[in-house]
């Protein structure tokens, strides 16, 4: 078999503890409160001083955190309105900016508008802080800034010392940067903390197949298996994993599973080498 290309899983968008009513637990994403959606469009002389800039920091989270929202463009053409120099805290407006320019990977403008919230909120509470902290760390290392991504996340940790998105982030930048013992530790960390973490089980073992200890590695995407059987990176890796310790019937029923969610893409290329012949 082919040399194994490390599949990471993928960060969900971090949300920002301050966001004004749409907080939510790490790695769930809840639904949008259909009468929240429809006073956006009620009168504004009918509403409390700051509505206005609530209505529309709530519909901008709407199109950036639901998947019937039309995404961070939209966001963005919201939180661009006429009406956007309404007065009021800005801070939250600030946050879902940030959020939509990194979903678009306008990283630079992300960085501009999270130095303007932590400039005019130095009053956060300690774990939105460490929030924010984390968001610029992940623009600032998507443009190659790898230092001060370390030093935004460390700052998070020194705010939020158990601050799960930190630690994944700097877990993740470890890896990025081809310490992979290193990564393995951090993702140790977050699940000593969460436990049912399934983005921390998979990402572990991708670390420990990268060391070449396969039989750990395999034992994570089981464990992630077992949390989220409908996971086909936690399959993918697994059947890679697999498959490097000689065990090719693992690797293509792993790969089957995969393409049966979708992801067909491993499966085709072992095929295409000869290998996961039939339909089993």
């Amino acid at each position: 078999m082919s040399p194994r290309s490390a599949v990471l899983a993928v960060f969900a968008a971090l949300s920002l503890a301050f966001l004004p009513s749409c907080a939510r637990a790490p790695e769930t994403v809840p639904a949008a409160s259909p009468a929240r959606q429809a006073g956006h469009n009620g009168p504004a002389a009918a509403q409390p001083p700051g509505a206005g800039h609530s209505r529309r920091a709530a519909l901008a989270a709407f199109h950036l955190r639901d998947e019937r929202g039309g995404g961070p463009a939209e966001a963005l053409q919201v939180l661009d309105g006429p009406d956007a120099a309404a007065d009021g805290d800005r801070s939250g407006e600030l946050a879902l900016r940030a959020l939509a320019l990194s979903q678009l990977g306008r990283y630079a403008e992300a960085v501009e508008a999270l130095d303007k919230l932590m400039l005019a909120r130095r009053d956060l509470p300690p774990a939105a802080l460490a929030d924010a902290f984390v968001e610029r760390g992940l623009a600032l290392a998507a443009l190659g800034h790898q230092l001060r991504a370390s030093e935004d996340y460390a700052a998070a940790l020194v705010l939020a010392p158990w601050h799960i998105p930190a630690l994944l982030a700097r877990a993740d930048q470890f890896f990025a940067l081809g310490l992979p013992a290193e990564a393995e530790a951090g993702y140790s960390q977050v699940i000593e903390i969460a436990p049912q973490s399934v983005l921390a089980l998979i990402n572990r073992g991708v670390a420990r197949d990268e060391q070449g200890r396969f039989a750990e590695a395999i034992e994570d995407f089981t464990r992630a298996l077992g949390l989220d059987p409908q996971s086909p990176v936690a399959l993918l890796n697994r059947g890679v994993s697999r498959s490097q310790t000689g065990d090719l019937p693992g690797m293509c029923a792993d790969y089957r599973a995969a393409c049966r969610l979708g992801a067909c893409l491993r499966l085709q290329s072992a095929r295409a080498m000869g290998y996961c012949q039939g339909e089993q």
